[in-house]
């Protein structure tokens, strides 16, 4: 039974989750596009159903990025805030909990963790989401690297604060995306990791767009520069910028924080995919999933290992230069670009 919502306080609710993992075939053949409209619904009811799921956007060098979520906040804007502060996830074995544990890793491309499923609130505008992590613990939230060391993993103080959104229909599921190339950073300083609010999108899930597709290892093997690296396998990377035509320089991931100086015609991307190799068909694999539907150009970059997510590196990209595509993808499409 859902719970009621009490109009005068910021109501506590029970969110109840289950595991949705929607993987889609990478076929061969260039850039496709494609488009597919809806129809908007002028029907504004006084509730909605709302789900909220959380994917990820993999890099290829760590292990595990663990989260241990302790509370979800909507922040209300002329509506009362909603907060989810106990957890039920059949996927996981989770019921009833204060707190849910999840690897962002096991949740790449377009698949997602529901960590609230059809929780009935009241329609109107919410300006923020904010979450927050039990931190500061390798037992809770931490990351495994490719040695298997466990770092402890951090929040910002105050939590992860993200936009909000406007829920007008009767029901509604939108995504959480972690960004990981440009939302966690590792602190040399302090020997651990720091999950900030850069990179993260949220998006409406049945509207979003993705991509995937193969990648020719011999881009990264046997062609110059790539082939003189002493891990060829190594920092290879899809970067993907909004628009076509794109004039100015192509840059890696970075903020304004930067300590290195950025060019005035710095173009940062929107998403960076990581390659994982599939071993059942002998390929090298990427997918983005939860983009907003338009004009993207895609780069393959092979010399992205020491990309920070803070400073501008001045990585060449592309790289080989003759690896850039555009491509265009409709509401919810799933495109190929290999």
């Amino acid at each position: 039974m859902r719970p009621a919502l009490n109009a005068a306080i910021a109501p506590t609710l029970k969110a109840a989750g289950v595991l949705l993992a929607v993987l889609y075939t990478i076929s061969l053949g260039g850039c496709g596009c494609g488009f597919d409209c809806g129809d908007d619904d002028d029907d504004r009811p006084l509730s909605t159903a709302l789900t909220l799921g959380f994917s990820d956007e993999a890099l290829d060098e760590l292990k595990q990025v663990v989260l241990e979520v302790d509370r979800i906040t909507l922040v209300g804007d002329g509506t009362p805030d909603v907060v989810v502060d106990t957890f039920t996830v059949p996927e996981l074995g989770v019921t009833d909990a204060d707190s849910v544990q999840l690897d962002l890793l096991d949740y790449r491309g377009r698949r997602q963790l529901l960590v609230v499923a059809e929780l009935e609130i009241n329609t109107g505008v919410y300006s923020a989401i904010n979450i927050s992590l039990l931190d500061g613990d390798i037992n809770l939230s931490y990351v495994q690297e490719s040695d298997d060391t466990l770092r402890p993993l951090f929040q910002p103080a105050g939590g992860i604060a993200l936009p909000g959104f406007a829920l007008e229909n009767s029901t509604e599921a939108y995504t959480v995306e972690f960004g990981l190339a440009l939302a966690l950073r590792y602190r040399a300083a302090s020997e651990d990791y720091l999950m900030s609010s850069d990179g993260i999108r949220v998006l409406d899930t049945d509207s979003s767009a993705s991509v995937s597709g193969r990648v020719a290892s011999s881009l990264f093997d046997t062609v110059d520069p790539c082939d003189g690296k002493a891990d060829p396998e190594a920092g290879n990377r899809i970067y993907i910028y909004r628009g076509h035509a794109l004039v100015g320089t192509l840059a890696d991931v970075h903020t304004g924080d930067s300590g290195s100086a950025i060019p005035t015609d710095a173009i940062a991307p929107v998403a960076v995919a990581a390659l994982l190799e599939n071993a059942l068909v002998g390929s090298w694999e990427y997918s983005a999933g939860f983009l907003e539907p338009g004009d993207y150009t895609l780069v393959f970059g092979c010399s992205s290992a020491d990309d920070d997510p803070v400073e501008y590196d001045g990585i060449s990209l592309p790289l080989p230069d003759n690896q850039r595509y555009e491509i265009s993808l409709g509401t919810g499409e799933q495109g190929v670009c290999d």
